[in-house]
């Protein structure tokens, strides 16, 4: 057993802490960061923690309506006068499972010289870490972190945490129901999920795979695709589905699977892509929320519970988890040890 699985595995108690910690970080913290949040909010990290904050900054906008923006963290000291707000209130959210990855340290760094007055959480797994120190409000998440190299638990755990802060800030009651029943419902469904992806990972005609998600679910496709180039190396790529018609679709050939990340609102667009997709000699396997009817000519798919777009965001996640672990099974690859990959990034 790896300890990638295991931590795949894992994800249900995992977020059961996650909203008991961030539950206990507001109580402390809340008050001062719902004041702050009203300007521009900023989600910095790199790699997966870029990826998460991308998805974070669409769900945070979508749940305070409070202009929220991504940016990887070396732009924010590279070139943080054309990437950042000029003016304003800034409150800045950096993301980094170790809290040691350098980039993330010096962009907090960078904003905190450049622009006092600022607000910066820091989000990490380790809470004696340089950033957690460097943050007036560390939101640490111990039991998430991981012996793996690639993120899995920690990624929707991290997630998880900045949706619940979004509808604190928010005051809504509904979408905290919402996120307190998503560890039941992962727990209850996990079987399933891990069933879809160890089938969607080990086709072995499927040579090339393309993850489309819209908004905030573009961040998940992109690190769906991650985490399947960090286990196997297998060509893969992520867009947002409307996009992908825009030349990237040239690809499209017998061995490409297209997997779809299909949210109730936009169901109807996303799916129409799905079948340019299979028009062309692709294969399409969607994720799809209840009540959202199965796309023609799909391969498979997978049909997540009944809760809003919004709060299904990290429920996609799991399933693409056992994908990628399928497919590194099938290559005769150890996810544990994936090629030239560190647990951390130092520079």
């Amino acid at each position: 057993m790896s300890y990638t699985r295991d931590e795949i595995d894992h994800q249900p108690e995992a977020w059961r802490l996650t909203l008991a910690v961030t539950d206990a970080w507001w109580d402390a913290h809340g008050e001062r960061l719902a004041q702050a949040s009203v300007g521009t909010v900023v989600f910095t990290g790199c790699g997966t923690s870029y990826h998460l904050a991308h998805s974070a900054a669409r769900l945070w906008q979508l749940a305070t309506g409070h202009r929220a923006i991504a940016i990887p963290a070396s732009e924010v000291f590279l070139s943080g006068t054309g990437a950042l707000p000029e003016d304003g209130p800034l409150t800045l959210f950096a993301i980094s499972r170790s809290g040691t990855t350098t980039e993330v340290r010096w962009a907090v760094e960078q904003v905190r010289r450049d622009r006092p007055g600022s607000h910066v959480v820091a989000v990490t797994c380790h809470g004696d870490s340089d950033l957690a120190r460097l943050c007036e409000y560390p939101l640490v998440l111990p039991h998430a972190a991981e012996r793996s190299v690639v993120m899995t638990q920690s990624f929707t755990s991290m997630l998880l945490a900045l949706q619940r802060l979004a509808v604190h800030v928010a005051g809504r009651d509904d979408l905290i129901a919402e996120l307190d029943g998503l560890p039941d419902l992962l727990t209850r469904h996990m079987a399933e999920f891990a069933a879809f992806g160890q089938w969607a990972g080990a086709r072995d005609a499927w040579r090339q795979y393309i993850f489309l998600g819209l908004g905030p679910y573009e961040g998940l496709a992109r690190e769906a695709t991650l985490k399947l180039k960090e286990m196997t190396q297998v060509a893969c790529e992520a867009y947002n589905p409307l996009e992908f018609r825009h030349g990237p679709i040239s690809m499209v050939a017998p061995g490409t699977v297209v997997v779809s990340l299909v949210d109730a609102a936009n169901a109807v667009a996303v799916q129409a892509v799905g079948r340019d997709v299979a028009r062309l000699g692709g294969s399409v396997i969607e994720l799809v929320p209840e009540g959202v009817s199965p796309a023609e000519d799909v391969a498979r798919t997978l049909v997540l519970p009944p809760v809003s777009d919004w709060s299904r965001a990290v429920l996609y996640m799991p399933a693409l988890h056992h994908l990628a672990l399928a497919r590194a099974e099938l290559l005769g690859l150890n996810p544990d040890q994936p090629r030239h990959l560190t647990q951390v990034v130092t520079l």
